[in-house]
């Protein structure tokens, strides 16, 4: 074999690797959610100062974060027991008043997320439908 083949062997052989690390490429996996954050995009953002805020993280509360309440209030979306605990899980955290000020929709989103937590998997799953029922319901059709 010549000089100028063995280059050419070699430069077709190094465009056939490239052609199949490209064609081989695959798009990782999406990582899992984490079932301890539930996030909740506002239908109405809050203004806060200069700040945004369209979405929010809930955190899976811990028993600590429970202080004071009522899990029976807590269970039956007491509006009150609600606008005490968002701040203690939500990320960033929300104040009371902020709480107590957002769109009736955003807040059924925010209670169902909280009280989704304290529900096995599946009960999880069907509260989540019932709610995106319930939303569409309550917000205005564009």
């Amino acid at each position: 074999m010549s000089k100028k083949e063995a280059v050419e062997a070699i430069a077709t052989s190094a465009v056939a690797s490239v052609e199949n690390s490209q064609t081989d490429t695959a798009t990782p996996p999406a990582l899992p959610a984490n079932p301890d954050i539930e996030t909740v995009e506002f239908d109405t953002p809050i203004i806060r100062n200069n700040l945004t805020i369209s979405e929010v993280n809930i955190n899976k509360p811990k028993t600590g974060a429970l202080r004071g309440l009522s899990l029976a209030d807590l269970l039956k979306v007491d509006v009150d027991t609600v606008i005490k605990l968002v701040p203690r899980v939500s990320t960033p955290p929300l104040t009371e008043n902020e709480v107590a000020a957002l769109d009736p929709a955003d807040f059924l989103s925010i209670s169902t997320a909280v009280v989704g937590f304290f529900a096995s998997k599946d009960q999880r799953k069907k509260t989540r439908l019932e709610a995106e029922t319930a939303k569409a319901e309550v917000s205005p059709t564009a």
